[in-house]
């Protein structure tokens, strides 16, 4: 949806232009654009949002479902739309004076558009931080050449910029409010579970996309059986709670989940739609697909065994780009291999199995885990609201502009 209403400052100074290029930007924008109209009432924003942006008050240029790209093939074929959509936003700032451009992700339209921007005068808050631990760190220096406020969702990328003297603020990340009030919204778990002293509950998240899932569903039920079987020699109860978030794949799991059950009768295994928070927030142990489910994970202290499989391009390509050590968000802010990552041809069923019943069978192990994640969550995570702090950050340089 395109806000068509018009500004009603365009010959004051007293526009903002903020650029989302995804659903998750909107998401950001829209609870940043709220606490910042709080502070500075006086201040009209325009420029690229969803829905959630535009019902704060942004006057939208553009369908953002127009800009959202996934993959390399596709960003080519929309290389030509998206440069135009870029000149249209630079020849808008000749027509409505600008103060404050606030970009969010979307790094390869928004780093390009911060470069003209500054050119023109006007100076760029850059919302959520390239992973520039990951991949393509040389971007740092372009970051401090061009963006006056970086604006971080994890304590540790604002340790990086500062001792490379760019002005960054650590926020923190939107999880810690967003998971408790989407909790809320999720069913309650009805199935009767197993004490502590009795048996364990096993999450099995083989990932919301249909190449993760076709790819790890197989060697996630192969682990849940060979668990089943191990739990029943040692005279213990084993549930396995398995959410889906995609509508699409839904049938797929489902015969999969019954072929199992064809031979292992008395397997409980568990198929619910939409509730992945609930299962995280239940489960002893996750078998999680490597991705932003790991954070989610993380938020509830819950152990995981991390799963990734991919293409053999893919894989080779990411080892030659990543530079960090790790693939799971939990790991990556841990520091450490906390939770042992599976990879490529060792995604098998025997190996999983192997990790996850050390995880289970062993309580003291198990605690340790969940330190571990605790202490990441309270350094990483932050416990106040971010975007309130990250529309203070903003006030704070808006101010300091008008001096």
């Amino acid at each position: 949806m395109v806000n068509k209403k018009k500004s009603h400052s365009i010959q004051s100074d007293k526009n903002i232009l903020v650029i989302a290029g995804e659903h998750s930007g909107d998401l950001l924008g829209a609870d940043l654009l709220q606490e910042l109209s709080i502070l500075e009432p006086e201040y009209k924003f325009y420029g690229i949002g969803g829905e959630g942006m535009i019902h704060q008050g942004l006057d939208s240029m553009e369908e953002l479902e127009q800009l959202s790209v996934i993959g390399f093939s596709e960003a080519l074929k929309k290389y030509s739309f998206l440069k135009k959509i870029f000149y249209r936003v630079l020849e808008e700032t000749n027509h409505r004076p600008t103060k404050l451009a606030i970009l969010i992700d979307y790094p390869g339209f928004n780093l390009r558009l911060a470069k003209e921007l500054k050119q023109r005068g006007i100076p760029t808050v850059f919302y959520v931080s390239p992973q520039i631990w990951a991949w393509k760190f040389n971007r740092i220096y372009f970051i401090k050449e061009q963006i006056a406020l970086m604006l971080t969702l994890f304590r540790f990328e604002e340790e990086i910029y500062t001792e490379y003297g760019v002005n960054a603020k650590f926020v923190g990340h939107p999880i810690t409010k967003r998971i408790p009030e989407k909790l809320k919204k999720e069913p309650v778990i009805t199935e009767k579970l197993p004490d502590s002293h009795h048996g364990y509950t096993v999450g099995l998240l083989p990932g919301s996309r249909k190449g993760e899932i076709r790819r790890l569903i197989d060697p996630i039920l192969g682990t849940a059986a060979l668990l089943h079987e191990h739990c029943k020699l040692e005279k213990k109860k084993v549930v396995f709670l398995l959410p889906n978030i995609n509508a699409k794949e839904e049938s797929f799991i489902l015969e999969k989940i019954e072929s199992l059950k064809q031979i292992h009768p008395d397997i409980q295994i568990h198929y619910l739609w939409n509730a992945s928070l609930r299962v995280m927030e239940t489960s002893d142990l996750l078998l999680i697909a490597s991705g932003t489910a790991t954070l989610e994970g993380l938020y509830f202290e819950t152990p995981m065994v991390i799963l990734y499989k991919v293409s053999l391009f893919t894989y080779l390509l990411g080892s030659l780009l990543m530079r960090s050590k790790f693939i799971g968000l939990a790991n990556i802010l841990s520091g450490e291999e906390v939770c042992r990552e599976i990879t490529q041809n060792e995604c098998q069923p025997k190996y999983i199995f192997e990790e996850a019943w050390k995880i289970l069978s062993n309580t003291k192990l198990r605690n340790k885990i969940k330190g571990i994640l605790r202490d990441a969550k309270e350094r990483e995570l932050g416990t106040t609201n971010a975007s309130k702090k990250a529309a203070k950050e903003i006030q704070s340089l808006l101010r300091s502009l008008s001096n």
